[in-house]
């Protein structure tokens, strides 16, 4: 198997979902992708199933619905989901949202200090 290798991807794009990591390159298991959505627009619910997930906020406003509970999150704004749990994000704002997520499986659990 081929070794990683370093590149730059610009953060751009007119689609509503855009991959930056994980189709093509050599990685092991962690992907990532730039997501816009329009108002009123989510992604739809779904499991982060034995994945670790990161939102990075940069424009506009979500609500991060996380098992039952639903929090809003604005520009700059980091949320952190942890394994098996079911989310969805929505576009609550009246701009474009658009944010990145960063996922990794999860082989060993969380180590506390």
């Amino acid at each position: 198997m081929k070794k990683a290798r370093p590149f730059l991807k610009t953060l751009t794009g007119g689609s509503k979902f855009k991959r930056l990591l994980g189709d093509g390159q050599k990685l092991k298991d962690l992907r990532a992708g730039l997501v816009v959505l329009k108002p009123g627009e989510s992604v739809g619910g779904h499991s982060t199933e034995g994945k670790e997930e990161v939102l990075i906020i940069l424009k506009g406003t979500a609500g991060v619905y996380l098992g039952g509970r639903k929090v809003s999150a604005k520009e700059h704004s980091f949320i952190y989901i942890p394994p098996q749990m079911h989310h969805n994000v929505e576009n609550t704002g009246r701009n474009l949202l658009k944010y990145v997520y960063i996922t990794s499986s999860c082989q060993n659990s969380l180590i506390e200090i």
